[in-house]
């Protein structure tokens, strides 16, 4: 983490900068219209030091996700993983999120980013200890969300974009004003398609279940690592869509994504899920355990600082 009486640095268009010297100009495209993608890294410390934990993986899906939408990033993937390694050292940060932004820049008031919107890239840090979702070791309560999941024929649900999340943002404010700590979206199918920023999946008779994209999720990186860690441990894992009668039946059920870990599921709408979880209490500390430099078998996963 950055130490408080540090000043913050950031990447910005290939140079370090103090992060009180950084401006945005009032017409940038991606401030008034979301046309920005991003990524959402952790660094974790280790026994060997500050790990950035799947890396490549992340920034590799960033270049996806600008393609989608146009956005000519003016590096390449090895320029940005060195870029997020030069900026965890400029601010001495030993754990924590990393945020790369690639978004369009000043322009008009057009929609559409043309004649030369330049595209701007942008990393910065925030320190984050353990899960988002919070640290009850109950888990997360969890409600089924009256927002519908963005079918990826409207916006492609494979695609980290900023804008996407505006429908995750109505979800969990009004989660969080029934007393909740999580949305779960149902897809225009009513199947079970994710959380406000995290993968579902459920645990029947031992067997893992999560679905894919062909139900409007992203495909999370942290959800690509349960399963192989899943697999590791012997754990059976089936690929397929979850109905709601599914996950209000399942055994165990959890969230994944890296600010949020492996979360288990407390409660859905006030029914319980059982107390014991072995499945899920496996997955969860192998996760810490490969995030935190204790799994020599997955150690290409980490990038040491």
């Amino acid at each position: 983490m950055i130490a408080s009486a540090q000043r913050e640095f950031v990447w910005l268009d290939g140079a370090i900068r103090d992060a009180d010297d950084v401006a945005i100009q009032p017409f940038t495209h991606a401030l008034h219209y979301g046309s920005a993608v991003f990524e959402g890294i952790r660094a974790y410390e280790t026994p060997w030091g500050t790990a950035v934990f799947r890396l490549r993986d992340h920034v590799e899906r960033l270049f996806r996700s600008a393609e989608v939408y146009g956005l000519a990033i003016p590096f390449t993937v090895r320029d940005l993983c060195e870029a997020v390694v030069e900026t965890l050292k400029s601010n001495a940060f030993s754990s924590g999120y990393i945020r790369p932004l690639v978004f369009f820049g000043q322009k008009g008031i057009s929609l559409a980013p043309r004649d030369n919107c330049p595209t701007r890239v942008l990393i910065a840090l925030r320190s984050l200890n353990g899960s988002l979702i919070g640290d009850d070791p109950r888990g997360a309560r969890v409600t089924i969300s009256p927002y519908q999941k963005t079918p990826s024929r409207s916006l492609p649900s494979t695609v980290k974009a900023s804008g996407h999340y505006t429908n995750s943002i109505l979800a969990l404010q009004e989660a969080f004003g029934r007393g909740f700590d999580e949305a779960i979206l149902l897809n225009d199918r009513g199947e079970i398609a994710e959380g406000s920023g995290e993968n579902v999946f459920i645990v029947r008779d031992g067997v893992l279940y999560t679905n894919d994209e062909s139900a409007d999720v992203l495909l999370g990186i942290t959800r690509a690592t349960v399963i192989d860690l899943a697999r590791d441990l012997g754990i059976g894992v089936r690929i397929e869509a979850l109905t709601i009668d599914s996950f209000l039946g399942a055994d165990e059920a959890f969230l994944t994504g890296t600010a949020s870990e492996v979360m288990p599921i407390s409660e859905v709408d006030g029914a319980q899920f059982p107390s014991a979880r072995p499945v899920t209490a496996s997955l969860r500390l192998a996760y810490l355990k490969a995030t935190r430099g204790q799994n020599r078998r997955r150690e290409r996963w980490l990038l040491y600082v």
